[in-house]
């Protein structure tokens, strides 16, 4: 399957605090998606999860409310297998998830982006 198609057909839940970065990235993928949610936190990010068939999960990892830590942790409880995309401005092992799928460092990389959610959505077919 192409790379266009691929997305057409997959809905991205995309968690994200900070509101200017959220919708740029919101808008850029709702171009190419069939469908993207949008959460301000890991708490809202979870009840979208539970709303709606989501193919992948992008977040960052530092939100208030509830962080992208335990945003991923309540999600894979849910479902083991969900392919994750971690979007952090910080590059040390802390900040990384070892069940996620990718890690993209900020600021995002919108092919890298794509890539990887196109890479995330093929291994877990």
């Amino acid at each position: 399957m192409e790379k266009e198609a691929i997305l057409k057909s997959i809905s991205v839940l995309y968690a994200e605090d900070d509101i200017i970065v959220r919708i740029s990235i919101a808008k850029f993928l709702r171009r190419r998606c069939k469908a993207v949610f949008e959460a301000e936190n890991g708490k809202a990010g979870v009840e979208l999860y539970k709303q709606h068939k989501i193919d992948v999960v992008v977040t960052d990892l530092e939100m208030p409310v509830m962080n992208g830590f335990e945003m991923i942790r309540r999600i894979l409880e849910i479902e083991t297998r969900q392919p994750i995309i971690i979007t952090t401005g910080y590059n040390d092992d802390e900040h990384k998830v070892t069940e996620a799928c990718d890690n993209i460092i900020k600021p995002i990389d919108e092919e890298k982006l794509l890539n990887a959610i196109i890479y995330c959505v093929e291994i877990n077919r």
